[in-house]
């Protein structure tokens, strides 16, 4: 007996270092992607009455325009979130408003939601982004967005606040708390790629090639080493350009 609790010590030991040093590559990991997205100035998740609010306010580094050009690209907003499974823009009444219908697939826990959201959304002159839900098109009965952009030399102030109260059932207490780790981990993985693609699209206007506008990211490929997925550019697609005047 004592020579078998001696062989189960000895497995054990090599068992727990292994352990330590996943826990330590996970934790450097983490550490390593929540610092990719430029600059972290503040981040909060409310719920009240099954309305969720989100507010995020950050510094990127790469120039406003082009963090403009990216968010504001939606027909391939799949690109910044990899949850959109559909992307379409719908006609709008109004020459100054782009509706947009969004189809995704987002796990929390245990509980798969398939969303549906149609929303109108308004650039101002300023560099700001407002957009409306539209609730009877949509998963959700109210919400509203805005994306503030100002440049900071060659980086980028950004703040995003938005609110969303869900028609689906979310589980109370356990469920709402995963919600809300959930919202905060999907906005930090869209930030970090905005700010990648931002910097992809700014090295192809410095290189003065036309041709490499013709190219972009592999669909559905994380944008984490950017100069990586750079050298694997396929020529399927162009980039939507719109640049505006971000003060």
């Amino acid at each position: 007996m004592k020579l078998l609790i001696s062989k189960v010590g000895d497995c054990l030991i090599p068992l727990r270092i292994s352990v330590i040093r996943i826990c330590t590559l996970v934790a450097s990991l983490l550490f390593s992607y929540l610092s990719v997205a430029g600059e972290l100035k503040e981040l909060s998740v409310t719920e009240a009455d099954g309305e969720y609010r989100l507010r995020i306010v950050s510094v990127l580094d790469a120039p406003a325009d082009y963090v403009y050009d990216v968010i504001t690209d939606y027909s391939h907003g799949y690109r910044i979130n990899p949850f959109i499974t559909e992307v379409e823009v719908l006609p709008s009444e109004h020459d100054e408003v782009v509706r947009v219908r969004n189809l995704s697939e987002h796990w929390v826990g245990p509980f798969c939601f398939k969303i549906d959201w149609v929303g109108d959304i308004v650039e101002t002159k300023h560099g700001d982004i407002k957009i409306k839900t539209i609730p009877e098109l949509s998963s959700f009965e109210s919400g509203s967005a805005v994306w503030m952009i100002r440049p900071r030399g060659e980086r980028t102030w950004l703040l995003h606040e938005s609110s969303l109260k869900p028609k689906f059932f979310i589980p109370p207490v356990i469920g709402d708390y995963i919600m809300k780790r959930k919202m905060e981990d999907d906005t930090l993985a869209t930030l970090k790629r905005i700010e990648c693609h931002s910097k992809i699209l700014l090295e192809i206007d410095m290189e003065h090639d036309p041709e490499l506008l013709k190219t972009l990211l592999r669909e559905g490929q994380d944008c984490v080493n950017h100069q990586e997925l750079r050298d694997v550019f396929t020529l399927k697609d162009q980039w939507t350009i719109h640049t505006p005047s971000v003060q």
